[in-house]
């Protein structure tokens, strides 16, 4: 595989990719305490997953490292989750709730971040939570918040026309 000078993105690939050996450096317990590892494991998953690599057998992994404080992480594992969410359908409800539970944090880029991940599954099981993150979104004190509500109300619209017409969303933006 490649290696490259530093800062290239050259160092993620130095191994030939084993998606196991990314699962158990993102189940590691000492790296929940050490950001910086963790934020590394991450950035190879989703360099492995820009490569064309299958990493979707570390769906749930990724769901459990998402439970962190650390914005560029989430940015990065929320990037990693509506990637994979339609191959692992059945899994995409794990990430619907913490997507859900980011969407009401008192940080408002979390809230626009959790939301617009959330609109961008674009399964239609999930139609229903999206909904209730739009509907509180386009009411939201932050601006950032309320646009990305409204950009989620015509993904929304892309997943299930019918649902957004009969819906009262239109009345809100």
């Amino acid at each position: 595989m490649a290696s490259g000078a530093p800062g290239s993105g050259g160092q993620y690939f130095d191994k030939k990719g084993e998606v196991n050996e990314l699962r158990q450096l993102l189940r590691s317990v000492s790296m929940d305490k050490d950001i910086k590892k963790k934020r590394d494991a991450i950035k190879k998953v989703i360099a492995y997953m820009t490569l064309g690599i299958d990493v979707s057998r570390l769906f749930t992994d990724m769901v459990m490292a998402c439970h962190t404080t650390d914005l560029v992480q989430k940015k990065m594992i929320y990037l990693y989750l509506v990637n994979y969410a339609e191959q692992n359908a059945e899994l995409a409800i794990l990430a619907v709730n913490t997507l859900q539970k980011d969407s009401t944090d008192d940080d408002p880029t979390i809230r626009g971040l959790a939301l617009r991940s959330l609109c961008s599954l674009r399964l239609e099981s999930v139609f229903e939570y999206c909904e209730t993150a739009v509907r509180r979104g386009l009411t939201d004190v932050n601006g950032y918040v309320r646009k990305t509500a409204v950009m989620g109300c015509i993904k929304l619209f892309h997943v299930n026309p019918r649902m957004v017409r009969e819906g009262d969303i239109l009345d809100t933006v």
